[in-house]
């Protein structure tokens, strides 16, 4: 999962709202009719503006999320179609609502669940690699799902992300986050980890494998689930 700007985001969607605002108030009575509607080169601003829409809450929330759904429910037959300043005020309702969830902290809650789901798949592969004897990857794969974790926990704590994992580890003890036993458990896992990726093969034994990645996946259900 991406690591998000919320700030920058945030203001991405203060200005669309804005924007929005200001589509709707392109609404106007066509000559010669008594129908109402956003038209000529007015169109063509509504239609930006609504492809922008899209590409934010395609990019932040991605196009599975409700908010995304919500926006294609709310155009059936695409932008172009858009033309009511009713519309219009729906999908500034949207982004409003959208900018409640980033800003109340549901985009990060929503990244740290992405990540516990891919972290099972990895753990999964790990578990299979290590009951064929396969060790040694499934010790590197472990590790690699065990840092991603500690870098994600401190990024989320506002610590240093770019610090060593055994740094981080420190980091986050220091910090509260977890307690000594845990650290210490931790610091055994990235150990085994380091010597896998280091050729030390010899170091570590296949049980050892298994029990860390069994710790390490209780510590993703602890921490992300």
């Amino acid at each position: 999962m991406a690591r998000y700007d919320v700030q920058k985001i945030s203001s991405r969607l203060h200005a669309l709202i804005e924007e929005g605002e200001a589509v709707a108030a392109l609404e106007r009575q066509s000559p010669g009719s008594s129908l109402i509607y956003i038209q000529g080169k007015d169109k063509v601003r509504a239609q930006a503006w609504l492809s922008n829409v899209l590409n934010i809450l395609d990019a932040t929330f991605g196009p599975s999320s409700p908010q995304y759904r919500h926006l294609r429910e709310l155009m059936p037959d695409g932008p172009r179609h858009i033309e009511h300043s009713h519309e219009v005020y729906q999908i500034v309702g949207l982004l409003a609502g959208a900018l409640s969830d980033l800003e109340g902290g549901f985009l990060r809650d929503q990244e740290q669940l992405i990540a516990a789901e891919l972290f099972d798949s990895v753990l999964d592969q790990a578990n299979e690699l290590n009951r064929q004897g396969y060790k040694d990857p499934s010790a590197v794969l472990m590790r690699v799902v065990l840092e991603d974790s500690l870098r994600r926990l401190a990024r989320k704590h506002g610590l240093d992300d770019a610090n060593k994992a055994a740094s981080i580890n420190a980091d986050l003890k220091k910090e509260s986050i977890y307690a000594q036993p845990l650290w210490r458990q931790i610091q055994t896992w990235l150990d085994i980890g380091n010597a896998a990726a280091h050729g030390r093969f010899d170091e570590y034994s296949q049980d050892d494998v298994s029990n860390s990645i069994s710790g390490v996946e209780q510590f993703v259900i602890a921490f992300f689930s």
